[in-house]
C-alpha cells in the first residue's frame, strides 16, 4: 500500500523513495498508486534525480577535464532537465502507438506518469563511476528501466506483455525516426548546450537507451549505430 503525502519536504521525499522502490521491485501497485492527479511533481523529481544521477556517474570525464563547480552543477542541472523532456517524448511516441495499433483511450497524461515512474532504477546511475564494472551496470539498470516500463504499460493500458513489448519498441523506433530527421536541429541543441554548460564534450546516454538495450541483445544484428 503506499500512500501519497506531499504535506511536508520530510514527507514528500518519503513518499517519492517509497514510490520509487516499489518501481524498482517491479511493483504494480506502485504505479497504480501515481495514477490520480497531483503526483506530478514527485514523478518528475524522479526523473530529474535520474538525470543528475547520470550526470554524477560519468563526472570522471568532468573532473579530467577540470571543470569548475559551478559549470558541474550546471551540467546536473542540464542532464535532469533533459530526462524529463525525454519522458514526454518517449511516452508521447508509445501513446501514439498504441492508439493506432490497439485503439486505447487511456489519457496521455496518465501514461505519462507511469511512464516516468520506470526511470527510477536509474537514480542508480551514478554507479556507473566504479572501474571496470561501469558498462555493465549502465547496462543492468537499463534493462531493469525497461522491465519497469513494461510493468508500467501493463498497469495503465491493461496490455498483455507482447503488447506492452510491440509499443515500448515501436516507440522507440518512431522517437529514432525523428532524432534522425526532423529531430535534428534540436539533438544539435542539446549537444551544444551539453558542451558549453560542461566545457567539455560529454558522451551522456539518453533515457531511450533502456529499449535500445533490449532491441541490442535479443535480435541477431544489433543496431550499428550510436548516438
Amino acid at each position: 500500500m503506499y500512500t501519497i503525502d506531499t504535506t511536508t519536504i520530510f514527507h514528500f521525499l518519503q513518499t517519492m523513495w517509497a514510490l520509487a522502490w516499489g518501481a524498482m521491485r517491479l511493483d504494480p501497485a506502485a504505479f497504480k498508486a501515481v495514477e490520480p492527479a497531483g503526483t506530478g511533481l514527485l514523478i518528475t523529481a524522479i526523473v530529474f534525480l535520474a538525470g543528475v544521477s547520470e550526470t554524477i556517474g560519468q563526472s570522471v570525464v568532468l573532473f579530467a577535464n577540470r571543470v569548475k563547480p559551478g559549470r558541474f552543477a550546471l551540467s546536473l542541472l542540464l542532464n535532469g532537465i533533459l530526462f524529463i523532456v525525454s519522458v514526454f517524448i518517449l511516452t508521447g511516441s508509445i501513446w501514439g502507438i498504441a492508439k493506432v495499433l490497439f485503439h486505447t483511450d487511456v489519457p496521455y497524461i496518465g501514461l505519462l506518469r507511469e511512464a516516468g515512474l520506470s526511470y527510477a532504477p536509474l537514480l542508480f546511475s551514478f554507479f556507473v563511476l566504479l572501474p571496470y564494472m561501469g558498462i555493465f551496470i549502465n547496462r543492468a539498470l537499463s534493462v531493469w528501466s525497461f522491465l519497469a516500463l513494461l510493468v508500467a504499460l501493463k498497469v495503465v493500458m491493461g496490455f498483455v506483455l507482447w503488447q506492452a513489448l510491440i509499443c515500448s519498441i515501436f516507440g522507440w523506433a518512431l522517437v529514432q525516426v525523428l532524432k534522425y530527421t526532423l529531430g535534428r536541429p534540436f539533438v544539435a541543441i542539446e549537444r551544444w548546450l551539453r558542451r558549453i554548460t560542461a566545457g567539455v564534450n560529454l558522451a551522456v546516454e539518453s533515457p531511450d537507451k533502456l529499449i535500445e538495450t533490449i532491441i541490442e541483445q535479443t535480435i541477431d544484428n544489433p543496431k550499428g549505430g550510436k548516438s
